[in-house]
């Protein structure tokens, strides 16, 4: 239905749901069945006068239908006939008093009359009709006075009639009516007065509110923010671990550390297991990759120098190379899931709150590392042996600091090994059963298994299946990875510019976030000095060994600090001290502010306009880093130096605030769910490209540039990437969410489009009026400044 009045018990409905608030007019229209323009009306009419005006009659034929005539027809049904169609009454009033009455207005006036619906349902009397006809009976058929009229007639009215399990037996009904009534939508909130469209809905339709129904999911949740806790612990313990392993292998080797991260940083398992998710099944592949952390974690906590011809950082490496394969595989594999099994409302908050985990990880690794080594000072007087400084207790340090870091990578298996044991009985949304696997029933079973028994519930319990119904409507779908089919979507359509879109933005981002969050012992430690470094020399306290028998190795550094030992302005300092203080100062500046940063954004992702967003949070941190830089160059290694730490930790809050947090959901959200997992792998690879690049950019500069204010130059470099990543995100990205409008007096507010929308791709954005791609926004911006400039001059000739 979609014309604009309303039956009365479609007002009387329609006055409940106006009352429940997040309901938006699309959603009542689409319960109603009627224009979403009809809503928007009796909307404002609700709203200014706290009611729906009545309906007026403007039938021709409404005076026709006497008070005596109407008594006459009554007393007919009373007589035998209850079971008579409104047809049979029509030929009735024909015959016995001469009137020709349409239909509607016998509806109408028998229900003024008795004040409610006849007690038997038209299905019910057409049934008793049919088996009278059987038994040769004489009644005239209503199909004679056309079938317009009784589609129209309010008694027969779809509205009331189809409300499927919440009211009539359907096993009363034709086998075509029997189909519509199995599919009908079910709210917890509008169970009383919910309603089946009048035409059976597509399989995604159903699906897409089924899922919608539901709000944010404990279960999902958990599953994927387990992982990605597991998988961010193991990453950013490089921070701490790779201080220890420097300080019993190579305290000499500063590329050493350079070759382990590089390693953890490969892109191949974002690529690859994006691609196999979307080729044989999420869940297929979920579960896999914590296989391969877990694996790593055992063979880097038991690396080891084998006899006269095995390296340890060889077999340290080549573990943590697997581990980077499983971590990455994480990305695409975590949201990609969250994503397809979130409802519209509730998918940004979902996906965020996975990504929480990212800065989680990082502190609980640092936490971890404090509490493993107060744990070995307390058992074997770390401090008290002077570590790192002085040769007396030399070769049992090098095994307790070994131990260490062995205790604190191995304790990253045990929320892995918690969380693949739920891993492996999760299913595959139905997003993908239905629209990559062409699987409608599983689809349907599977939604209900993890979010209760919905609509669809009704077609199992009378033991019909989705997919078996005849006539039922089947949506084409894509034959995936074809030439055609990719052809059509990246190359026709122009979908690769949203690839462009998400892969560049993710790249700018991790080369400015991963130069500041991941290895950067050294450059925490150069922005908290507050005076310069001190040269190595016999003024210093550690000069000469204050234990007996011992002798200081830091006579040693004559030319450089070992590269466990990061703090020029401390460097006397044991590797007790310098594991404490890094933790302390990561901790402060990193953590606290980036769980701040991904904390505030999960209140805020449904409040503001998540694309436009990640274009100002670059451009905000382009004036951060350029600010900071700055202030650095000014401050660096004085008293005022504090104020670079507290600049920087608001970097950190605005990474996670915005752009680092976006990236990551982005990509989850705007391709369709054949190539989702794909393209979020690639994204997330070209993510980690970046992290290499600001490895080696950092790496390069410590090395190769001498300047005491180094560290100035990267705040500047980093400031250009941040430019690029918000040209990016504002020319190649679409808008995920779109403004309503709610009423007269009411503040516009924000609606998410769902990922069915979102996945029709480039074509889909143009039709609703926005640009893609630089050319565009730019000739769009030239044409209003045009407009702008030609009213202007209008306004001033006619002034």
């Amino acid at each position: 239905m979609t014309g604009k009045r309303l039956s009365e018990y479609q007002r009387q409905v329609l006055i409940k749901l106006l009352q429940i608030q997040k309901l938006s007019n699309h959603d009542i229209a689409w319960v109603l069945e009627v224009d979403e323009r009809t809503i928007r009306r009796r909307r404002y009419q609700f709203l200014e006068t706290g009611k729906l005006a009545e309906t007026p009659d403007v039938s021709k034929n409404a005076e026709k239908l006497k008070a005596e005539n109407l008594e006459k027809l009554q007393q007919w049904l009373q007589d035998g006939h209850e079971d008579a169609l409104l047809g049979d009454m029509q030929a009735f009033l024909k015959q016995e008093c001469g009137l020709d009455v349409s239909i509607p207005t016998i509806s109408r006036q028998l229900k003024k009359a008795s004040g409610t619906h006849r007690k038997n349902g038209r299905f019910k009397r057409m049934r008793a009709k049919k088996l009278r006809e059987a038994a040769d009976g004489q009644m005239p058929s209503s199909e004679d006075h056309g079938s317009e009229d009784v589609e129209n007639s309010a008694d027969v009215d779809q509205f009331s009639l189809n409300r499927g399990f919440l009211g009539f037996d359907s096993s009363a009904l034709p086998p075509r009516d029997r189909q519509a009534s199995l599919v009908i939508p079910f709210h917890p909130i509008l169970s009383p007065f919910i309603l089946h469209q009048s035409s059976l809905p597509s399989d995604r339709h159903q699906l897409r509110y089924e899922l919608d129904l539901n709000s944010w999911n404990l279960r999902i949740w958990g599953v994927a923010a387990s992982g990605f806790l597991t998988d961010s612990y193991n990453l950013f313990a490089t921070n701490v671990i790779l201080a220890t392993i420097s300080f019993v292998y190579f305290p000499n080797q500063r590329w050493c550390g350079l070759v382990i991260n590089i390693f953890t940083l490969s892109v191949c398992g974002q690529l690859l297991f994006g691609y196999l998710a979307d080729r044989y099944g999420r869940t297929r592949l979920y579960g896999i990759e914590l296989v391969l952390v877990i694996v790593s974690t055992i063979g880097v906590a038991t690396s080891n120098t084998g006899y006269g011809d095995m390296s340890f950082l060889a077999l340290f490496t080549w573990w943590r190379f697997v581990m980077g394969v499983g971590i990455g595989a994480e990305y695409p594999l975590s949201a990609v899931i969250t994503s397809e099994w979130s409802s519209t409302s509730s998918r940004a908050t979902m996906l965020s709150s996975v990504f929480l985990m990212q800065p989680v990880g990082q502190a609980l690794a640092q936490l971890v590392g404090v509490w493993v080594l107060l744990g070995e000072d307390a058992a074997n007087q770390i401090q008290e042996k002077q570590c790192g400084i002085n040769s007396l207790h030399e070769e049992k340090c090098r095994k307790i600091v070994d131990g260490i870091w062995r205790i604190v990578i191995g304790t990253g298996a045990i929320p892995a090994l918690l969380a693949i044991i739920f891993r492996f009985f999760l299913f595959d949304c139905g997003l993908y059963t239905l629209e990559v696997k062409n699987k409608p029933g599983i689809a349907f079973r599977n939604t209900q298994r993890v979010y209760g028994t919905p609509a669809a519930a009704a077609a199992a319990a009378n033991g019909v299946s989705l997919t078996s119904l005849p006539g039922y409507p089947q949506q084409p779908m894509p034959v995936q990875f074809s030439l055609e089919d990719m052809t059509r979507y990246f190359r026709t359509d122009k979908n690769w510019l949203y690839l462009l879109g998400t892969a560049m933005t993710w790249f700018f981002l991790d080369v400015s976030f991963y130069g500041f969050s991941l290895d950067n012992r050294g450059t925490l430690a150069d922005l908290w000095a507050t005076t310069t470094r001190l040269e190595i020399n016999s003024s210093l306290p550690c000069w000469n060994s204050t234990l007996p028998g011992g002798r200081s190795l830091v006579q040693d550094w004559t030319n450089q600090l070992p590269t466990w030992q990061t703090d020029g302005t401390k460097p006397c300092n044991t590797i007790y001290d310098t594991l404490l203080e890094q933790s302390k100062q990561y901790l402060l500046t990193v953590s606290i502010a980036s769980i701040a940063g991904s904390a505030c954004f999960i209140f805020a992702a449904n409040r503001i306009q998540r694309r436009q967003w990640l274009t100002s949070s670059f451009i905000i941190l382009t004036a951060l880093f350029l600010i900071t830089g700055g202030v650095y160059y000014g401050v660096a290694q004085t008293k005022a130096a504090p104020a670079t730490v507290v600049l920087v930790a608001i970097c950190h809050f605005m990474f996670n605030f915005g752009a680092n947090t976006l990236t990551f959901i982005i990509p989850a959200e705007i391709f369709p769910t054949c190539y989702r997992c794909t393209c979020h792998g690639i994204s997330a690879a070209a993510g980690k490209i970046g992290s290499i690049v600001a490895v080696l950019v950092v790496y390069g500069i410590n090395s190769g540039y001498h300047n005491l204010k180094k560290q100035g130059l990267v705040f500047l470099l980093f400031a250009s990437f941040m430019a690029f990543g918000a040209i990016f995100s504002w020319a190649y990205l679409p808008d995920v969410q779109r403004s309503v409008d709610d009423g007269p007096g009411r503040r516009r507010r924000l609606e998410t489009k769902n990922l069915e929308e979102l996945g029709e791709g480039r074509e889909k954005a143009r039709q609703e009026g926005e640009l893609i791609t630089i050319r565009d926004k730019w000739a769009e911006m030239r044409r209003k400044g045009w407009r702008g400039r030609t009213r202007l001059g209008s306004n001033a000739g006619t002034s």
